[in-house]
């Protein structure tokens, strides 16, 4: 019975500790979601970025446009050398005829090439090989690929439809972002800390005689900085809740305002946070929680050397 009986004082000793300083709690509150909001400002940016990378690595693709005159056995054994390396998605033939047809709508505004296209006899263009490749560093292999003398001799140009350079911006904007926030992240992180046992500090000088009556009568160490561990506990758990509530408040908004970046994919936000939000929850909070913990016993212990 005793354990039950002193769990339970405990627990009401840190609630008087609370409301007795509520306006410092409510101050230590507000820092704290602060914290957690800037990492999950951090974790909505990744998603976004990784997003972007994913559609743009999608849009790569290589065009190698054949001679007029190339035969549709040249053609397709084109098509089936390419599909059987391990580094293509597809490889699609667009045969002349479409290859006409879509040069003629890219051009639509241009009365000069439309002109000249007109002037020649026939259809100038060849059929055009769309190759995809699983992984961007791939497509340097499969342009050397393409040189294989059974088909290389039919190829007019090759066009690396390259997006490498707006993927490498991005992520090189992605990390330069993960960095601040890393930053920003432990600037919170220190001043939750020192708010924390400035909170603890300031609670324990309004309480020094009952902590001085409570030391006479034998009460150990461990016993009185429970409390203050268990309050730090609470704050941790209300900012969690505050800033779980501001963060899907947020996703609501942001979502569809970001759906046309997207191509149309809906909830790209909300999904992350909700198939996440065990491991987010489960990091964040037993981190906080360790932090105002560790804060509250050391800023205890100063008190108790007296």
């Amino acid at each position: 019975m005793a354990l039950p009986i002193t769990t339970w004082r405990v627990i009401v000793a840190a609630w008087k500790h609370f409301t007795r300083n509520i306006w410092l709690a409510l101050t230590t509150i507000f820092v704290l979601t602060l914290a957690l909001l800037s990492v999950n400002v951090l974790l909505g940016v990744n998603v976004v970025l990784d997003q972007s990378v994913h559609l743009l690595e999608q849009k790569i693709d290589v065009s190698v446009y054949f001679a007029a005159d190339t035969p549709d056995a040249v053609l397709e054994e084109a098509k089936f050398f390419m599909t059987s390396l391990p580094q293509v998605d597809s490889a699609e033939v667009i045969p002349a005829s479409q290859a006409l047809d879509a040069f003629k709508k890219a051009h639509a505004g241009d009365q000069k090439i439309l002109s000249a296209l007109g002037e020649v006899d026939g259809n100038p263009l060849g059929a055009t090989l769309i190759i995809k490749a699983k992984q961007t560093t791939d497509y340097p292999f499969l342009l050397q690929a393409l040189d294989n003398p059974q088909f290389g001799s039919f190829i007019e140009s090759k066009n690396y439809d390259d997006h490498a350079e707006t993927i490498a911006s991005v992520q090189e904007i992605s990390r330069s972002v993960r960095l601040f926030g890393y930053g920003l992240i432990g600037i919170f992180a220190l001043f939750s800390l020192l708010i924390v046992f400035n909170t603890i500090r300031v609670a324990i000088y309004t309480q020094r005689e009952e902590i001085g009556v409570m030391r006479l009568v034998g009460a150990s160490n461990s016993y009185v900085r429970m409390p203050f561990v268990v309050e730090g506990i609470l704050l941790a758990g209300l900012s969690l809740l505050f800033s779980a509530g501001i963060v899907m408040m947020v996703t609501a908004y942001a979502d569809p305002k970001i759906q046309p970046m997207f191509d149309g994919t809906p909830n790209i936000l909300l999904t992350y946070f909700s198939t996440h939000l065990p491991w987010i929850v489960g990091i964040e909070g037993g981190a906080l929680a360790f932090l105002v913990a560790i804060s509250s016993w050391a800023a205890v212990g100063k008190y108790l050397r007296k």
